[in-house]
């Protein structure tokens, strides 16, 4: 079964859907691979108005790095590898030149929420959890998601869910500027594509000329600085006993 399914809309939307219900939508390589594919494909195609990136079924939007998969990386040289690899992946993504929206149509923790702050919208099913949780495991964000953060929200609040680790409804998540807008409704992706309706009847060019205003800021060379300084620092907390006596209990308890 593959990792990801990938869908093109009649109007214009392309919805990238993590499919590893099993494993709670966590990120592998096959994942990493398909995403950066997608995000070059949106970049080139002038028919793709948006892309919308979410889990399948309805327990969870994506639960990070696959630690199951992660866990023979032990070195601060391995963790780098593969936390640089997905970094690049996420910068890519941040700087698209289209909009992009992450769809939490279950819970997003670790990772997840990285990979949620990389999209310009996060829209979420009303009643899920997410969190910055990866202090509970002995790091920090490893893929770009602090600096990323604190571009996005207030200080004091990206600082708050970043030293707080906790899983927190995302109602209170709205209130701290990081979802957009609450879906109460059963078909969350039609209720998403509603939300979407006024970005779809502007053309292209248009879409593309303010997304390009706006993401000049990140394509500076301090900005690229701080966001691999932050994955070095997570690689080197990788390699330290804390981090991996939490992926052994982790693991265990999975």
């Amino acid at each position: 079964m593959s990792a990801v399914l990938l869908e093109r809309d009649y109007d214009g939307i392309v919805w990238f859907t993590i499919n590893r219900q099993e494993k709670r939508n966590a990120i592998n390589y096959e994942v990493m691979d398909a995403l950066q594919e997608t995000i070059r494909l949106v970049e080139k195609n002038d028919k793709v108005k948006v892309l919308v990136i979410t889990g399948a079924g309805d327990q969870a939007f994506c639960s990070g790095g696959d630690l199951s998969e992660f866990h023979h990386l032990h070195t601060k040289e391995e963790a780098y590898q593969m936390l640089s690899k997905m970094g690049s992946i996420l910068y890519s993504l941040l700087t698209l030149s289209k909009p992009t929206v992450a769809l939490l149509n279950g819970s997003a923790v670790g990772g997840g929420c990285e990979l949620a702050t990389a999209c310009d919208f996060r829209y979420a099913k009303a009643g899920v959890k997410a969190g910055f949780i990866q202090g509970t495991l002995g790091i920090t964000t490893g893929w770009g998601g602090a600096t990323m953060l604190f571009e996005k929200i207030p200080y004091a609040s990206a600082l708050d869910l970043l030293l707080r680790a906790e899983r927190i409804p995302v109602e209170k998540m709205q209130e701290y500027g990081w979802i957009h807008s609450l879906i109460s409704g059963e078909n969350v992706k039609e209720d998403c594509r509603k939300l979407l309706y006024p970005y779809l009847s502007q053309s292209v060019p248009v879409l593309r000329a303010y997304k390009k205003a706006a993401i000049k800021k990140w394509e500076t060379e301090e900005f690229r600085a701080r966001f691999f300084a932050e994955i070095e620092q997570c690689a080197v907390l990788w390699e330290s006993e804390e981090h991996e006596e939490a992926v052994r209990i982790f693991l265990n308890r999975s």
